[in-house]
């Protein structure tokens, strides 16, 4: 499967670059994975065309890299083409689609159980955003002990807001996990 992941703008003595965790490499190591560049004016339709499915990675955002990743995530959903957000991407995914997201306090660098249906599964958690409520149509998939949805998928489109590139043992619902599964 050919996965296009954003990048987070990092920048050094004045200087701007794209940045890609690299725990990325190895979650999807049987993948061919293509790091987009944060570059507004490329052809999205083109890149759309080309990439099995994208992943909006974490990391902090910035106006580059949030209208790169709404360019790119709109060109794929209109080819029906497979879209998760992942913490960052996830926020911004609920975002655009209507969902409220909102400032929570206790996320930052700990790890905690979601709810996933009944059963509780150790994830991490580097945010300082929650999931008040997903879009309309979005079902959600996991929940935090405060309550706030911690991942949902609507069709193709899906968000978690934990990092599975930085788990020892990663994990993601089935349901997500079947979007990459081509």
């Amino acid at each position: 499967m050919k996965i296009g992941l954003s990048q987070r703008v990092l920048l050094h003595k004045n200087r701007a670059y794209d940045a890609l965790e690299q725990g990325w490499y190895t979650y999807f190591k049987s993948h061919t994975l293509f790091p987009i560049a944060n570059r507004p004016e490329q052809n999205f339709q083109e890149l759309a065309e080309q990439l099995d499915c994208f992943v909006i990675t974490g990391g902090d955002d910035s106006a580059i890299r949030r209208l790169t990743e709404i360019r790119l995530a709109t060109a794929m959903m209109q080819k029906n083409k497979p879209v998760i957000g992942v913490c960052h991407g996830c926020f911004l995914l609920t975002d655009i689609l209507g969902g409220i997201v909102v400032d929570i306090v206790g996320h930052s660098d700990i790890e905690h159980t979601v709810n996933y249906f009944g059963d509780l599964k150790y994830v991490n958690s580097h945010h300082s955003l929650g999931i008040q409520q997903p879009h309309e149509k979005a079902i959600v998939l996991a929940n935090d002990d405060e309550g706030n949805c911690e991942a949902w998928i609507d069709g193709k489109i899906a968000g978690i807001v934990w990092h599975p590139e930085r788990m020892e043992t990663p994990w993601i619902p089935e349901e997500i996990e079947q979007l990459l599964a081509k």
